[in-house]
């Protein structure tokens, strides 16, 4: 159920207001603890699930003070179980996409006599709007269940396995459905988080972040200010590049075909080697390049209509060098990145077959979740070995990168290297002109240069694509710029003054002086609710909470005073 506290007199209003604008959920919770754990199994399945190692220690610097005076009276090892199941719970919202970054707040821990458990832990849960109270209990009663588990059972491989299973299908294939989010949500609304900055699901996986005028409605890492009509045009390869090409930026030149013949006669016109792709598909899928004749070119053409349902390949010159994603917010450049296929790093010592066993069997050690991305060994990744002069038997040399893949796309996964402070400065204009071509505010450009510290009219360069709401906070490079993402999008922490005084007539002059600071400043009490001008606004309830909460939506609101 929902919990909503009262207003009292020793609270601040800083605190009312805080509590005003916040959901908690509150959860009943039955616990029988299993028998003590050894502490290094109980650290194999801390790293394992979690990539921490800290369940075995009895200070739990996670907890907040409330929770750690209601375990106080408790066994060493029954904290470390409660402090499991509210790491693991943590873990599993954020698994599938719900915003709850610190642990469940426990208001009661007491002994009972239900038959459901022998101990009572009564705790609270931040709410998202939107989400079914179902979504909460499935998540609670997994991880209760997993943390039973795994404190009965060593963190053998099976019993790893047995457990990722158990939290893949129980878990993340049938509660996915009903939290709408993309890739880019949580690790953006988790820096949001971090930065104070407030935010509230309004649907469909968008969420608003910061109050009233300060507010910012942000969609994966695009806003409200990025084009409709940019994005349905960003979304077709070929109008892509005809709009870069008539504004005199650089754009792939290619030649959309449907069938084999076609793809042959555009060969020709365009000259080998040349690269062919789905008309309308995105992640790499389908991809073939460096064709270099029309055997591999049939096969490429059919491999690329099996990816798409239109059947229309893009036959594409091919242009030397690498990929980079150029991230433009608000006409200003946030990072660049070389894209890199995926790889395996030699030592000197192992083979490269060795290398990608080594690296499998490490992954397989800890959850699906905290896997690097996986490095395949098949025919594509000997083909690719092949063109570097190299087996699958060769011994890199300590430190270098062999590529697995001819090019990194998001369905093969590769390696970013951060190339924003090399990045030539006409390169930059070239993308963030791009982002404005077609109305995108954020924008990740790809640019296809032998070198990046040059100008793209000296290398024959290209933009290759422009993209609509791109990947953002998914790697470590990209996930270090969010703090000035935040600061491109929005003021600070998108706040808006929000204060509560006794009486109506306070609520009017506090209005006032408001006002004389050029903020448009509304009244609301339980009841009524006056605007920046004075004047009743209708709203269709009563309740302060509801009259405050409609207020926060509103662009044109810049500070809320609130009313008995």
């Amino acid at each position: 159920m929902f919990t909503q506290e009262s207003p009292h007199q020793e609270k601040s209003n800083l605190q009312f207001c805080h509590d005003l604008v916040t959901d908690r959920l509150s959860f009943t919770i039955y616990v029988s603890f299993p028998p003590s754990a050894p502490s290094s199994n109980i650290d194999a399945w801390s790293a394992a699930l979690t990539g921490l190692h800290d369940w075995k220690k009895v200070d739990f610097e996670a907890l907040d003070a409330s929770s750690l005076q209601a375990l106080q009276n408790i066994e060493v090892h029954e904290k470390i179980f409660i402090h499991a199941f509210l790491r693991l719970s943590q873990v599993f919202f954020t698994l599938v996409r719900l915003p709850v970054f610190d642990l469940p707040v426990i208001q009661k821990f007491s002994k009972t006599d239900s038959s459901l458990g022998k101990y009572q832990l009564d705790i609270l849960v931040p709410a998202t709007q939107g989400i079914a109270l179902h979504v909460y209990k499935k998540i609670l009663s997994v991880a209760l269940d997993v943390c039973a588990w795994i404190m009965k059972y060593p963190a053998t491989l099976p019993n790893k396995k047995h457990v990722f299973d158990t939290v893949e299908q129980k878990l993340i294939q049938p509660l996915m459905p009903f939290v709408p989010a993309g890739k880019s949500t949580i690790p953006t609304l988790r820096v949001a988080c971090e930065l104070g900055i407030p935010f509230l699901h309004i649907g469909l996986g968008i969420y608003q972040l910061g109050w009233g005028s300060q507010a910012v409605i942000l969609d994966r890492s695009t806003t409200l200010r990025d084009s409709a009509i940019g994005v349905r045009l960003t979304q077709s390869k070929v109008s892509t590049a005809n709009v870069l090409k008539m504004a005199g930026l650089p754009a792939p030149v290619h030649i959309s075909v449907s069938t084999v013949q076609q793809a042959s006669t555009a060969a020709e016109q365009i000259g080998f080697p040349v690269v062919v792709k789905p008309i309308d598909q995105e992640r790499g899928e389908g991809v073939t390049v460096d064709i270099r004749d029309n055997e591999t070119l049939k096969t490429a053409f059919f491999s690329a209509c099996d990816k798409t349902p239109s059947r229309k390949v893009l036959v594409e010159r091919q242009v030397a060098g690498v990929c980079h994603r150029i991230f433009i917010v608000g006409k200003q450049l946030l990072y660049a990145v070389k894209r890199l296929p995926i790889s395996v790093q030699g030592d000197g010592v192992k083979s490269i077959e060795q290398l990608v066993v080594d690296h499998a069997a490490a992954q397989t050690l800890i959850a699906p979740w905290l896997r690097e991305e996986a490095q395949t060994l098949d025919d594509l990744a000997r083909a690719t070995l092949a063109k570097a002069n190299l087996t699958e038997d060769s011994v890199p040399l300590p430190g270098t990168w062999v590529p697995l893949r001819p090019i990194e796309s998001t369905a093969w996964g590769g390696i970013d290297e951060d190339v924003t402070i090399h990045i030539h400065p006409e390169n930059v204009s070239a993308a963030v002109t791009a982002a404005a071509l077609f109305g995108l505010h954020t924008a990740g450009v790809d640019m296809i240069s032998a070198d990046i510290t040059q100008p793209w009219y000296e290398n024959g360069a290209v933009i290759n694509e422009v993209n609509f709401a791109p990947l953002l906070g998914g790697a470590e490079i990209s996930r270090s710029y969010l703090p000035a993402f935040f600061a491109h999008i929005m003021h600070g922490d998108g706040r808006i003054p929000i204060e509560y005084v006794d009486q109506l007539e306070a609520a009017k002059k506090r209005q006032e002086s408001l006002k004389i600071k050029g903020l448009r400043c509304f009244i609301t009490t339980p009841y009524q609710t006056f605007d920046a001008t004075g004047n009743l606004l209708a709203l269709p309830f009563d309740g302060l909470k509801q009259r405050c909460m409609a207020l926060i939506y509103r662009s044109e609101v810049d500070a809320i005073v609130l009313a008995p």
